[in-house]
């Protein structure tokens, strides 16, 4: 549902919680409330529970936490004043890790069985004027789960993303998306939208409007349920498109006679040719840098200062281009890339997964997704979808297409191309080769053929697999120096003939803040660091058919897996251009004359091409 700029109440702030690995709360059923504080039982009370910030994790919020994966509860009492009689009325959470139990006034509302992702809870009936809210909290590691077992970041716990109660007509546009095409002389943008009213009989009139470009369209008795649409076309001189260096927004309504719903948007056309990503019908570059959402302070919950900082630190790189990674960010992501003027890809975290083929698993993910898509489709800064990271393609129940993780893609790109067919798709395959490994596990993670010196290297995938997707991108990391300078010409042979972009969604090396060793023998030195990047780069001046390039990672991040000499024992990965704190290795200034360098060799490849 869109939530934005709605008639709502903030329930952000201070709550009330506890960690439960007990699991009292369920046991006991707090939220009934049929204790008194004169018994025993049940064993708690509002003032003995602590204070957290929400949103926000509880692993950054309290250190005897830090590592704690499992049950907690989040309590919250709310006065609605002038309850409306004539609405309908949604919690609305931008993001829950993992599953999430929902109580109000003693009645369990809904659960929720994924996290990360966006969502919302009818309460018109059970809401009151004075409510209590039970949110209880479960993020416990399981290899049925997306991401499953293991990961690599932090699995921070708890209401990361915001959350507010919203009130709606009775009759209510649900969502609305905006497409943008781009014609001879011409763009159309077409407005969808979907009315949504228990009363399955009422219709009402839509407007879709950009006052700024005097575009006022009337939708006639729209009725219930179904998508209606308009297209209005406009002189291509009239408009300014969205782009990174002009990223010029919109103010976008879409009303009925009972409210108006209101957003900036930008509005571009993104597609492929050949090897090329079109943006405005010209040729786009993208030069990128893969980020978490892992700020110092707050964890996984990111803070406007916070956004803002990190956009600055990838403008310094030079960088047009975000990778997202590894699950759905924060709702105010999107809009300040937006804003920034700085093109980014968005993904479930499907990761190291050999079994999300699998239905329950499928579920999850499509579901993930799904919310997803329908809370950021009408930003234009995102231009692709990503259904997996290094994920196998076959497991020991068989080969083919019928086997393994391929229903799961087939499954995943068909859905995305029916809701959002206005963007690219893409996966982050592990280099896309085949491996020496018999069988791909979670186990391998990277650990995949690195004879870079055979004479060829083999396409992992069926041709179906490459057919699906827009845009080929693959993780390809170099363990040693001298190798860079042969891989990233292999992968180029190997996937040229598909002619599609190609990326290098992943690539680089690992370095302790100012750990030294000039002879680069030493693995987590800044030297080895810097020529590992640096012969990358080399490379892909050479290779115009890589049109994207992500290295990984603009920061070290918390995960409690990694326990080198160079991690230095706080359990963060040492793969960033800065630490954990900000501060900037010798690799992001690499990165920084690297981009640059990468822009004057295409600009030299361009002026060859117009001769």
């Amino acid at each position: 549902m869109y939530t934005n700029n709605r008639i709502h109440v903030d329930l952000n702030g201070t709550w009330k919680f506890n960690p439960d690995p007990y699991m009292r709360c369920k046991q006991q059923s707090w939220w009934k409330e049929t204790g008194t504080n004169h018994s025993f039982f049940p064993c708690w009370d509002p003032d003995g529970l602590w204070d957290i910030q929400v949103p926000g994790t509880w692993k950054t919020q309290f250190e005897e936490l830090k590592w704690y994966d499992g049950d907690a509860n989040y309590m919250l009492d709310f006065e609605v004043a002038d309850l409306p009689d004539d609405q309908e009325a949604f919690l609305c959470f931008d993001g829950v890790i993992y599953k999430s139990d929902i109580y109000l006034n003693g009645q369990q509302i809904a659960t929720h069985d994924w996290g990360y992702s966006p969502f919302q809870v009818r309460v018109t009936g059970t809401l009151r004027e004075k409510n209590r809210l039970f949110v209880l909290v479960e993020n416990k590691l399981s290899k049925d789960r997306v991401p499953g077992i293991r990961f690599d970041w932090n699995n921070d716990g708890g209401i990361v993303g915001g959350v507010k109660l919203v009130f709606v007509p009775k009759a209510y546009v649900e969502n609305f998306r905006v497409e943008t095409k781009i014609g001879d002389g011409e763009v159309a943008i077409t407005c969808h939208a979907n009315l949504q009213c228990r009363d399955n009989t009422v219709c009402e009139d839509i407007r879709f409007e950009i006052p700024e470009l005097g575009v006022s369209e009337l939708i006639e008795q729209a009725p219930v349920g179904e998508t209606v649409s308009r297209t209005v076309r406009l002189p291509r001189e009239k408009i300014r498109l969205w782009c990174p260096d002009d990223p010029k927004l919109y103010e976008t309504q879409v009303s009925t006679r009972h409210e108006t719903l209101t957003d900036e948007i930008g509005y571009r056309e993104i597609k492929t040719q050949g090897h090329e990503v079109i943006l405005n019908g010209e040729p786009v570059v993208l030069y990128g840098v893969c980020v978490h959402s892992e700020f110092p302070e707050t964890g996984r919950t990111p803070t406007a200062k916070g956004i803002e900082t990190m956009i600055a630190q990838i403008k310094e790189l030079g960088c047009n281009f975000v990778r997202c990674a590894h699950y759905p960010y924060a709702e105010e992501w999107g809009r300040a890339m937006d804003k920034a003027g700085l093109l980014w890809w968005e993904e479930v975290p499907v990761y190291w997964l050999s079994n999300i083929h699998q239905p329950h698993m499928s579920r999850l993910a499509l579901g993930m997704m799904e919310e997803t898509i329908r809370r950021d489709w009408n930003r234009a800064s995102l231009i692709i979808w990503s259904v997996s990271n290094e994920c196998a393609g076959s497991d020991s129940d068989g080969t083919g297409l019928g086997y393994g993780n391929y229903p799961y893609w087939f499954e995943a790109v068909k859905m995305i191309r029916e809701m959002d067919p206005s963007r690219l798709i893409s996966s982050a395959d592990s280099g896309h080769r085949k491996t020496l490994n018999a069988e791909w596990t979670p186990d391998a993670g990277d650990a995949f053929d690195h004879n870079y010196y055979a004479d060829q290297w083999i396409p992992g995938h069926p041709d179906e697999f490459y057919d699906l997707l827009d845009i080929l991108a693959g993780n390809v990391y170099c363990s040693n120096p001298g190798e860079g300078t042969v891989a990233y010409h292999k992968y180029v042979d190997m996937l040229k003939d598909y002619n599609k972009p190609l990326m290098i969604s992943e690539f680089g090396s690992m370095s302790l803040l100012g750990a030294s060793d000039p002879t680069i023998e030493k693995l987590g030195t800044e030297e080895r660091h810097e020529v590992i990047l640096r012969e990358a780069y080399t490379s892909f001046r050479e290779l115009p058919e890589i049109v994207g390039y992500m290295p990984w990672c603009l920061m070290d991040v918390r995960v409690p897996m990694h326990w080198r000499w160079y991690n230095a024992g706080k359990a963060v990965f040492r793969y960033g251009l800065m630490d954990e704190k900000g501060n900037k290795k010798r690799a992001f200034t690499v990165v920084a004359e690297e981009n640059a360098n990468l822009r004057e060799a295409r600009l030299d490849i361009e002026a060859v091409n117009s001769v």
